[in-house]
């Protein structure tokens, strides 16, 4: 699991949370920690029977403490820092109790202000740590947005997956990431890729050397990130014609990516082949195939009612 500290997670969400150091700054390179018991217990609203990592006490649960009374409100404020939290997030821009400043410096836990509420906070901060901490994997290949789809080309380098890319671009479709491209798994049935930082809005295209999308079409031309929902894979056609059994329905196959199924059908690149122009198809057909509609069975229905048609002509 890649480790996230408190800092990251401060810096992260400085401006969009207004965080600011409550007393002088604790910790900030404690990182966040899977526990085995219970690995999901990153983020929470106050909790002191199951403890969350990140503590965020808001106006509710500022008023409940307040509540119980000096001692039981002391004794559950020790309960909450024995539980050595690696952050605790005051919101709604309520001003930290005193006892809370002094046990978090005597227990050296970050503690941060936020003008945002609970339910805010917490929302923010689930996504980050479900993006970064998610299972991931980088792949070669070219990612797109083609259509509303995020297409993943794949083949051998010097195929001409970058300069197919190129031509998607300039029909309107969207670059994600050119080389390679990182894939996380957002929920058990969905993978979203994007592109490393270092190679955001650069495309290589031999005989071109490396082009900058965003500086050549605009900031429309590109997309951060999207679910991965096919995979077109080029390889050097070996025949014209193609098997027998994927004359009908193009050879469909699928792909295990992160324990989930995506899939792969297989292009040949050929002289006189417009890519382009059957990459789109490609995804039109995939989106019928996903709205319920599958050619290759309709086209064998019809022929069948053909031939039905003509042996009952024939018995008449």
């Amino acid at each position: 699991m890649p480790a996230i500290t408190v800092n990251d997670i401060f810096s992260a969400h400085c401006d969009k949370l207004n965080f600011k150091w409550v007393g002088v700054k604790k910790n900030q390179q404690q990182t966040l920690c899977q526990s085995e018991q219970h690995p999901t217990l990153f983020i929470g609203f106050l909790n002191l029977v199951r403890p969350n990592q990140i503590q965020v006490i808001g106006e509710t649960e500022l008023q409940y403490l307040k509540g119980l009374g000096k001692n039981s409100f002391n004794d559950a404020i020790e309960h909450l820092f024995s539980s050595r939290p690696a952050l605790v997030i005051i919101g709604n821009d309520l001003e930290a109790p005193a006892e809370i400043i002094k046990l978090a410096n005597k227990t050296q836990t970050a503690l941060v202000q936020s003008s945002k509420n609970s339910n805010q906070i917490i929302e923010v901060i689930q996504y980050y740590l479900a993006d970064h901490l998610s299972e991931y994997i980088t792949l070669h290949g070219v990612y797109l947005e083609v259509l509303g789809v995020g297409v993943l080309l794949g083949g051998l380098s010097g195929i001409g997956k970058s300069e197919l890319a190129l031509e998607l671009v300039t029909r309107g479709n969207r670059l994600i990431a050119d080389d390679i491209v990182e894939f996380r798994k957002v929920s058990p049935d969905t993978i979203s890729g994007k592109c490393p930082e270092i190679l955001k809005d650069f495309i290589e295209v031999r005989g071109l050397g490396i082009l900058n999308i965003r500086a050549m079409f605009g900031d429309n031309a590109l997309i951060n990130r999207k679910k991965l929902s096919l995979i077109i894979n080029l390889e050097v056609s070996k025949s014209a014609i193609p098997p027998a059994t994927e004359r009908l329905d193009g050879g469909h196959k699928y792909r295990t990516i992160l324990e989930v199924e995506i899939p792969e059908i297989t292009l040949p690149v050929a002289v006189g082949r417009t890519l382009a122009v059957i990459v789109e198809a490609a995804v039109r057909n995939h989106i019928l195939l996903l709205q319920g509609y599958n050619a290759s069975d309709d086209f064998i229905k019809r022929q069948q009612q053909y031939i039905d048609n003509k042996l009952t002509e024939n018995k008449d």
